[in-house]
């Protein structure tokens, strides 16, 4: 692990767009996501100090799931209540998400990597994504999803979730190293920090765009 590295530059990135082009935004939602990357940034860059010293760090990210699950699910409530009444299908999908965490803190030590919760956290949100599409496919109002922030936001979330799931599924074959010590899957979560990153900045730039349409 290094201080630099894609993912690091990738979220370093996203942070400085994010503080340039939606962190004065009245959306208390921008403001949230903004946050989320400075603790993302934050948690790569200390577990790297821990790994650098021959410590375990894997507490850490286990700790920093609680803020990606919880960011997650409230930036895609706010993206569906635009159509819907999301609340009881956030219940259900929340709870699962918060249960598998808890069971994995009363079962397995802290210092594990908690792949129970990350599976069934990745695949709730990605049907959450696709019933996101689902109901702006069924939408009277015209909407250009060119310029249409939530959708961008959204399909960056898509991205990463789904190829994370795809790449819990098949981990085993994923080990094989094909650049130095860096693993087939490594590479994978590289490419899609990558997509992430670049479709949120361009929410980002979407959203400042209609923010000085509206006022």
């Amino acid at each position: 692990m290094r201080y630099v590295s894609p993912i690091i530059i990738s979220e370093l990135g996203c942070l400085i767009a994010a503080l340039f082009l939606v962190w004065k935004d009245k959306s208390i939602f921008w403001k949230i996501i903004t946050c989320y990357i400075a603790v993302a940034l934050a948690t790569e860059l200390f577990a790297i100090y821990l790994a650098s010293h021959h410590r375990h760090n894997l507490w850490l990210f286990n700790i920093f799931i609680i803020f990606e699950s919880t960011t997650i699910l409230y930036g895609l409530y706010c993206c569906l209540r635009e159509y819907t009444n999301p609340k009881p299908i956030f219940l259900i999908g929340s709870g699962m998400v918060y249960l598998t965490y808890f069971y994995f803190l009363i079962s397995q030590p802290f210092t594990d990597t908690n792949a129970l919760t990350i599976s069934v956290m990745s695949i709730i949100f990605t049907l959450y994504c696709l019933y996101y599409y689902y109901l702006l496919l069924k939408d009277a109002n015209f909407i250009n999803i060119k310029t249409h922030p939530e959708f961008w936001w959204i399909t960056g979330v898509l991205f990463y979730y789904f190829g994370s799931t795809m790449s819990n599924i098949f981990d085993g074959l994923f080990t094989v190293k094909i650049i130095g010590n860096a693993t087939l899957r490594y590479c994978i979560y590289v490419l899609l920090n990558l997509i992430l990153y670049s479709f949120w900045v361009y929410s980002f730039i979407c959203r400042m765009k209609q923010r000085k349409l509206q006022s």
